[in-house]
């Protein structure tokens, strides 16, 4: 169910031109203003409500521009009668966020107590899940009280794994900073590292509400969003597409033009879809409908460790969601125009290719490493049509094959 609130723009006054003895207007006579103010209005920009499936629960998402401003009175709903209210924040927030949350939680009878969250990649482990909890603890919070997290997936991630848990569980309402964040940290948050080895200790979403302020993450005109970060929310939203259903995937190919333009509604329509997307997927029934949730993630993972942190992580997923796609033709499992259109999905958004030298044996068994690091079966995640994604046996030759191939193709574009 979407529920969308358009903001109708103001409409403009237009005075009635002088018509001619024939009863027509004379076109002579109409002023430059008058002409302007008949030019159609600009489209009002939507805020999207939907309700999003997760494991065992829902979510609240909210995406649009400037909702931040009046989401505290929604907040309340979810606890009835308002006590302590903790607002977690990364260290780079800007005061005026944190003001405007704490007025309007103040105003709608909460107590809000601010603490900062651990930061940056490396945050999100058991070590720094214990400080947060100890913060909770400190600030008295209970099971009937409110958890506001505003920030980066780390962040967001390691607020999630401990309110998950906190009282027997804590509602969390998440504010993401970024694009990516958007993406991934309501409904698929990143797991806890153990030992340095990121993401072990997973987890599924079971935040309350997702509040996705299009000016707060930098999305606006003039914000300050990363080039980068928004390819990577892109390619995540390709990812999601392929994982879901062909009707998805339809629905961010018609929406290309208009992300690449920079069209909010188009944006917050498909952040919206994306978010539905996921958590359809992560919610079912089927394991193996469930894993398809990490398509390319493998990959990525893989060589991540063989490049350096210059190459932008956008292009080494959309590189992966290429590398899969011909894996599964040669596999027999994926039609050759699908693997063309999904090639053509990926090029509409923008999204490049990794360009520095790989070394083929590295890459293989870094590959195979990343799959036995949490299973003892080596399966790779490949499409088998558009919005169908399956982990399927490959054949050793054929893997070595397709990654020489890839490799090679690096080392002469070089």
């Amino acid at each position: 169910m979407t529920q969308q609130d358009d903001v109708q723009p103001d409409e403009k006054n237009v005075t009635a031109e002088p018509q001619d003895a024939n009863g027509g207007a004379d076109a002579a006579t109409v002023e430059p203003e008058a002409a302007e103010a008949l030019e159609p209005a600009p489209a009002p920009v939507k805020k999207c409500r939907q309700w999003v499936t997760l494991r065992g629960t829902s979510m609240d998402a909210r995406v649009g521009r400037g909702i931040v401003d009046d989401i505290a009175h929604d907040l309340k709903s979810v606890v009835g009668r308002p006590h302590a209210c903790a607002l977690l924040h990364a260290p780079d927030v800007s005061d005026d966020v944190l003001r405007t949350l704490s007025r309007g939680l103040s105003d709608q009878g909460f107590e809000v107590l601010l603490a900062e969250l651990p930061s940056g990649d490396a945050c999100c482990d058991l070590a720094h899940a214990d400080v947060v909890a100890a913060e909770l603890a400190r600030m008295r919070v209970t099971s009937d009280d409110l958890v506001v997290a505003v920030g980066h997936l780390p962040e967001l991630s390691l607020a999630t794994m401990v309110c998950h848990a906190w009282c027997g569980g804590t509602s969390l309402a998440l504010v993401p900073c970024d694009l990516v964040s958007a993406v991934l940290a309501g409904v698929t948050p990143q797991g806890l590292a153990v030992g340095g080895t990121p993401d072990m200790l997973q987890q599924n979403g079971s935040a309350r509400f997702e509040i996705c302020d299009l000016d707060l993450m930098g999305l606006s005109e003039d914000g300050p969003a990363s080039r980068e970060n928004v390819l990577l929310g892109r390619a995540l939203m390709a990812a999601t597409a392929m994982a879901d259903s062909s009707k998805a995937f339809e629905t961010l190919f018609d929406a290309t033009d208009g992300l690449v333009a920079g069209d909010f509604n188009a944006l917050t329509e498909q952040l919206t879809a994306t978010l539905r997307s996921r958590g359809k997927v992560v919610a079912s029934t089927s394991v193996a409908v469930r894993q398809s949730i990490a398509y390319g993630q493998s990959f990525v993972a893989a060589l991540s460790g063989l490049v350096g942190a210059d190459v932008p992580r956008s292009a080494m997923l959309a590189d992966a969601l290429r590398f899969c796609a011909r894996l599964a033709v040669a596999s027999g499992e994926l039609s050759l125009d699908d693997m063309f259109t999904q090639d053509e999905l990926l090029e509409r958004l923008e999204l490049g290719s990794v360009e520095c030298p790989v070394d083929a044996d590295a890459l293989y068994e870094a590959l195979r490493a990343e799959r036995f690091l949490r299973t003892n079966r080596f399966m790779v995640e490949v499409p088998r049509a558009l919005g169908r994604v399956r982990l399927t046996n490959v054949e050793e030759a054929t893997l070595r094959e397709h990654v020489g191939a890839w490799c090679a193709a690096r080392s002469q574009a070089e």
